[in-house]
């Protein structure tokens, strides 16, 4: 038995780890579907000016990324965006949703969206904050 490291990790990589993980823990929550969500605010042209991506697990929206340009800033478009997320999650079945930040960006943006501070890890990256947020998006059936 060996042990190799990589700094050059390959997509099969990655998918080979996945699929035996996603073997094991079906046995515990079944087959839940996972599945990607991107929402996009597109120019005249088709360019990306604003966007979201994530994905929907079990009853969970895990929002990954969401980047607006700099020029559509503090014009609503980041809520529009979390908000598209979120309603599209709760007509796929979820409740709850998950996102982290960094101090250098968007806390005050996440909690004014109703976002509730989980957790927080100091020296994250080097010198900053990581913050973790989970929203309830809707009631117990």
């Amino acid at each position: 038995m060996n042990i190799t490291i990589t700094d050059e990790l390959r997509i099969e990589d990655t998918e080979e780890i996945r699929n035996h993980l996603k073997t094991h823990n079906r046995q515990f929550v079944g087959e839940i579907l996972n599945k990607n969500i991107g929402v996009f605010f597109l120019d005249d042209n088709g360019t990306k000016i604003a966007g979201l991506t994530g994905s929907t697990l079990g009853l969970w929206l895990n929002i990954d990324l969401l980047w607006v340009s700099e020029t559509l800033r503090g014009r609503g478009v980041g809520s529009k965006l979390i908000r598209a997320a979120e309603e599209h999650a709760v007509a796929n079945g979820c409740r709850f949703s998950r996102v982290d930040t960094f101090s250098f960006q968007a806390k005050p943006f996440y909690e004014k969206l109703g976002y509730q501070l989980q957790m927080m890890l100091h020296n994250c990256p080097v010198e900053h904050e990581r913050y973790f947020f989970t929203k309830t998006l809707a009631d117990p059936r």
